[in-house]
């Protein structure tokens, strides 16, 4: 994982030959909604202003004083990392320098992002929780999921997903293909879903959706447009995409959830079986 993954390209910069009033550069952190300004010298970084540096301004009544006067009298060490550099160099960068804001370098040293240590922490959370490649979210989600489900009496639909023939794309267009058929079909689940609903890449070309509190008709409908919006894709390279369903219903078709995982996925092999390209539920 590469820094430029997780920069924020919208960055908040001040020329530090403008010499603002911290009263003025106050007034552009309301304007701008931000919550650093990086000061800089020929797109250089020299200085960083976060808010908490202004509070601090503020209190010590320093609200005339200019940019350059600031910067002589509270000088500080400028932290940067170039932004091909790995996501977890820089998390160590600010866990040593106690810093909740690094800035973010090209190769001449020019800014040209910021990471933020919340926003850090919260994509290592998704990167732990989510599927790297389609944004799904991953076998730890499910595990996580299924154990807060177990045992209750919530209804959940099953739908079992797999990709129909997927090694010809990898043995026809090669493997960056292969990924882009499972990142188009990933979207087009994501976006057949509700919000509340979970959808995960099991393994592969496999996928696993859970629909919550709904009847069968509807958990039905939605495999229906899921199946409708991937078989619609037509790429100018590798063509079609194919894909086989299994359908199952917690607690309907077992009490146990594991269960019924295993039930949706032996309908989806049914499907396959029985000429690919089907939808079958129990």
């Amino acid at each position: 994982m590469k820094v430029k993954d997780y920069s924020l390209n919208t960055i908040h910069t001040i020329d530090v030959e403008k010499d603002f009033s911290v009263l003025e550069i106050a007034s552009m952190f309301l304007d701008q909604n931000t919550d650093s300004f990086i000061i800089t010298k020929n797109e250089k970084a020299v200085y960083i202003i976060t808010q908490t540096d202004l509070i601090f301004l503020f209190f010590k009544g320093y609200e005339d004083k200019t940019l350059k006067e600031i910067i002589e009298e509270f000088p500080k060490k400028i932290f940067t990392i170039n932004i091909n550099q790995d996501i977890y160099e820089a998390y160590k960068i600010m866990r040593g320098a106690a810093i909740e804001h690094l800035i973010v370098v090209d190769d001449n040293e020019k800014v040209v992002g910021e990471l933020h240590s919340k926003n850090l922490v919260m994509k290592f959370v998704e990167f732990a929780l989510k599927d790297e490649m389609t944004g799904l979210y991953n076998q730890r989600s499910l595990d996580t999921i299924k154990a807060r489900y177990k045992g209750t009496n919530t209804r959940i639909g099953i739908i079992f997903i797999d990709i129909d023939n997927f090694k010809h794309f990898n043995d026809n267009f090669g493997h960056n293909i292969g990924d882009e058929v499972i990142k188009q079909v990933a979207n087009q689940i994501k976006s057949s879903i509700r919000d509340i609903d979970f959808a995960f890449r099991y393994g592969g070309d496999e996928f696993l959706v859970m629909v919550f509190n709904q009847e069968k008709d509807i958990v039905l409908k939605i495999a229906n447009r899921t199946f409708n919006k991937i078989d619609n894709i037509e790429d100018e390279i590798f063509g079609k995409i194919g894909i086989s369903v299994g359908v199952s219903f917690y607690p309907d078709d077992s009490k146990d959830l594991d269960e019924v995982i295993k039930l949706a996925d032996k309908n989806l092999y049914i499907a396959k079986n029985s000429g690919k390209g089907k939808i079958i539920e129990s």
